[in-house]
């Protein structure tokens, strides 16, 4: 799984910083390190950075909202999403650009970022899903995890 991603403050325009207050989430891992920002599941209003109809956007992660028809959930295994359970939300695929991800505890350097869907509720409003998949023996020794995020361009 994946709790947590960080994308380097320098890679999100100022206009969105200001709009969603993620001067809030800054993180510097030490003082010769560039800032990032956090952007962690259990937040009170969770989001990822998205590139989605040809520009980054923040958007909600998951849903929480019980009065949404959007699934209660924060990720998608690829296996249900190519069951089709899915298919009633009609999800799009989308890229969340992120540098480092966490999970129990470790973080790992993600090169290119993670594949995610989105998908409208019944108000139109978004909400984007990390898609998982089985974790490869060598992430679920480093987290003891067996499930992983979708992985653009790589596999670790």
């Amino acid at each position: 799984m994946c709790t947590a991603i960080t994308l380097a403050w320098r890679e999100i325009p100022r206009k969105l910083i200001r709009r969603f207050q993620l001067e809030e989430r800054v993180i510097q891992r030490s003082e010769a390190a560039d800032k990032e920002i956090l952007f962690l599941q259990r937040h009170r209003q969770p989001l990822l950075p998205v590139f989605y109809q040809g520009e980054l956007q923040i958007l909600p992660w998951g849903n929480r909202q019980r009065n949404s028809s959007a699934p209660l959930a924060w990720w998608c295994d690829v296996a249900t999403l190519q069951s089709g359970a899915w298919a009633q939300y009609h999800p799009e695929p989308v890229e969340i650009l992120a540098n480092f991800g966490l999970e129990r505890g470790v973080w790992f350097l993600i090169r290119e970022g993670l594949q995610g869907v989105l998908i409208h509720d019944q108000r139109e409003q978004p909400s984007v899903y990390l898609l998982l998949q089985p974790a490869s023996h060598y992430y679920q020794v480093m987290t003891g995890y067996h499930r992983e995020p979708v992985f653009l361009g790589e596999q670790i």
